[in-house]
């Protein structure tokens, strides 16, 4: 009687995937994780730190125009009107919307005054979820900023404090 090959015996293979599949387990792993690095890594630490400081005298600048808005978002177009403070100088707005967790769903608008003291601009295709938004004048002399969930039927009152 010829003993079976170690091949064709189910005890070896059942030996063998476990191994196997922590090997390929590890290599899809380290491929995910090579792949999918994160966004808020920041090289150079005082840069950065210089800029926020830069951005926080914005957001004093704004507030000592006393500035203060409605904001509304819909699905096709957003629109924000002031409300109190000094937009005499403001000829076109920049809103940026920066998403809380995910780079790749941040997307900006110009928004270009209309015959209401209005500023207006139609919207993209955008995904839902948490947003900071940050309104400036096109010459960046202020900022303000107000966090919202899109979409939104309500209207966003932004106020010069920073939050």
């Amino acid at each position: 009687m010829q003993p079976t090959p170690w091949y064709k015996n189910f005890w070896p293979w059942f030996l063998i995937f476990f191994p196997l599949a922590a090997i390929i387990g590890c290599i899809s792993l380290f491929i995910t994780a090579i792949g999918n690095g994160p966004d808020m890594v920041v090289d150079d630490y005082y840069k950065k730190g210089k800029a926020i400081n830069l951005e926080l005298s914005k957001f004093e600048k704004a507030k000592a125009l006393y500035l203060h808005g409605e904001l509304n978002v819909t699905n096709e177009r957003v629109s924000f009107k002031f409300t109190k403070g000094d937009s005499s100088n403001v000829h076109a707005l920049k809103l940026s919307f920066y998403h809380r967790t995910i780079k790749a769903h941040d997307f900006e608008a110009m928004l270009t005054p209309n015959a209401n003291q209005e500023f207006t601009a139609l919207l993209n295709d955008f995904t839902q979820g948490a947003y900071s938004v940050f309104i400036e004048p096109v010459d960046g002399s202020w900022k303000l900023k107000e966090n919202i969930i899109l979409p939104t039927e309500q209207t966003v009152l932004v106020t010069p404090n920073y939050k």
